[in-house]
C-alpha cells in the first residue's frame, strides 16, 4: 500500500502531465507521478519522434500566447542535453491568397510582436527550391518556431524531476468513481495492483485514456482518432533550407538526426480503442502522401520508406484543450484533449495547473468541461 500523502498527485507523464509535475513541483509542491508505463512509452501521444511548434493560431489569442510563453521553456529545456529537443529551424504554412485563418494570424502575431515573413511564391521557389509552389499561393514564416523532439523531451523532464525527488509510480490507476468521495473531495486513486495513493489534489493527464479514468466527467466526450506517420530516406542535403512546413491537412518534417523526411496526414482518422488499435501504417496512407509528394515535393516521390508510426490524437468535441474542475470532486483537475496541436503548449499548461490549484485563476471558457461536447465539430485549425 502506497499511503503516503503528497499535496498533488499526476496522473499520467506525457507532455501535460510532466510540465504540470514539472511546474508544480518548482513551485514547492509534493509531487509524485502516476502512470502505468514510463514516460513517453510506446502507447503515449507524447511518445513520438517530433512535434511542431508556431504561434499562428488565427485570432485564437490563448494559444498565441501559451506558444509563445512556452519557447523560453523549450529553450531553456534543450539547452541542458547534448542533444537539443528543440530545432528552432522556422516554421512555414503554405496557403492559397488572402486566406482569412492566416491573415488573422499575421494581426495576432503583430499585437505580440513575433516575428514573421510572409513570402511570394517567386520568393518561397528562390528559398527552398525543392518545393512546387503554385502561382496563387503564399507563405507565412514564423523564424522562431520549428520541431520540439518529443520523446526525449518528455523523458529528459522526467528524469530532471526524479533526480529532484518528485516520486514515480507504476500502475494502472482504477476508474475514478463517484462514490470514492469524502465530502465532496477525492482522498485516493487506487491501482490495479491495490495501492492507494493520497494526496491532497489529482491532476488526471491521462491522455488518450481520460475517458476511461474518469468515466463520469469523460463519457462520450473523448474522441481518440488513429493517425499515420510516415519517414522516407532521403538525402538531408536535397531539403536544403526546408523548415518545418505545413500545407493543410498535410505537414512535415526535414530529416532531423538521420530519421529521415516526415510527412503525416492530418486528416482525423477512425476513432478508435488506444489500448487495441492497430498500429501498422495501412498502404492506402502511404498511397496518399506519395501522392502528395508528387504534387508538392516530386523529387522525394518515390523516395525509400524508412519507418512509419501509428499514433493517435485525443480530441475535444472543439478541438480546443480541456483544463476544469471534475464535476464530482473539488479537488481533481482533468487536463487533456491536446486534440494533435497540445504538446507545443506543455509549459504553459503546467503553469496554468499551477494556477489553477493554488487558486489564483479560474479555469479558462474556452477549456470547460460544459463546453466539450458529445459531437465533433473542430473549430481549431
Amino acid at each position: 500500500m502506497i499511503s503516503k500523502n503528497y499535496d498533488v498527485v499526476v496522473v499520467g507523464s506525457g507532455v501535460f502531465g510532466i510540465w504540470s509535475a514539472y511546474k508544480l513541483h518548482a513551485a514547492g509542491k509534493r509531487v509524485a507521478v502516476v502512470d502505468f508505463e514510463n514516460p513517453a512509452h510506446h502507447l503515449s501521444s507524447s511518445g513520438g519522434e517530433s512535434r511542431v511548434t508556431r504561434c499562428s493560431y488565427g485570432d485564437v489569442e490563448t494559444y498565441t500566447e501559451w506558444a509563445s510563453r512556452s519557447i523560453s521553456d523549450w529553450q531553456a529545456l534543450s539547452a541542458k542535453t547534448r542533444i537539443p529537443v528543440f530545432h528552432q529551424v522556422g516554421v512555414l504554412r503554405i496557403h492559397k491568397k488572402n486566406d482569412e485563418s492566416v491573415m488573422a494570424s499575421t494581426r495576432m502575431l503583430e499585437r505580440y510582436e513575433i516575428p514573421f515573413t510572409v513570402l511570394s511564391p517567386s520568393e518561397l521557389r528562390e528559398q527552398f527550391p525543392v518545393m512546387q509552389v503554385r502561382d496563387d499561393e503564399a507563405g507565412f514564416f514564423e523564424p522562431q518556431g520549428g520541431a520540439l523532439m518529443a520523446k526525449r523531451s518528455v523523458q529528459l523532464l522526467a528524469a530532471n524531476l526524479a533526480q529532484s525527488g518528485v516520486v514515480f509510480i507504476s500502475g494502472l490507476v482504477l476508474p475514478i468513481q463517484q462514490q470514492q468521495g469524502y465530502k465532496g473531495s477525492l482522498p485516493s486513486v487506487t491501482t490495479v495492483d491495490g495501492d492507494r495513493i493520497d494526496a491532497e489534489q489529482f491532476v488526471i493527464a491521462c491522455g488518450p485514456w481520460l475517458d476511461q479514468v474518469c468515466p463520469d466527467a469523460m463519457a462520450g466526450r473523448l474522441f481518440v482518432t488513429r493517425q499515420e506517420v510516415f519517414f522516407f530516406d532521403t538525402n538531408v542535403n536535397a531539403t536544403g533550407a526546408l523548415p518545418v512546413w505545413s500545407d493543410l491537412p498535410f505537414y512535415g518534417f526535414p530529416s532531423f538526426e538521420g530519421r529521415g523526411f516526415k510527412i503525416a496526414n492530418d486528416t482525423h482518422g477512425c476513432f478508435v480503442d488506444p489500448n487495441t488499435m492497430d498500429r501498422n501504417a495501412s498502404n492506402e496512407g502511404e498511397a496518399d502522401v506519395r501522392a502528395y509528394l508528387r504534387d508538392r515535393f516530386p523529387a522525394f516521390a518515390n523516395a525509400p520508406l524508412s519507418e512509419t508510426r501509428v499514433c493517435q490524437y485525443e480530441n475535444s468535441s472543439d478541438g480546443h484543450f480541456l483544463m476544469d474542475r471534475h464535476p464530482g470532486f473539488d479537488n481533481v483537475w482533468l487536463v487533456g484533449c491536446g486534440s494533435g496541436h497540445g504538446f507545443k503548449h506543455g509549459p504553459a499548461v503546467g503553469n496554468h495547473v499551477v494556477d489553477l490549484i493554488n487558486g489564483t485563476k479560474e479555469p479558462l471558457e474556452l477549456f470547460l468541461l460544459e463546453s466539450k461536447r458529445l459531437q465533433q465539430d473542430r473549430i481549431v485549425l
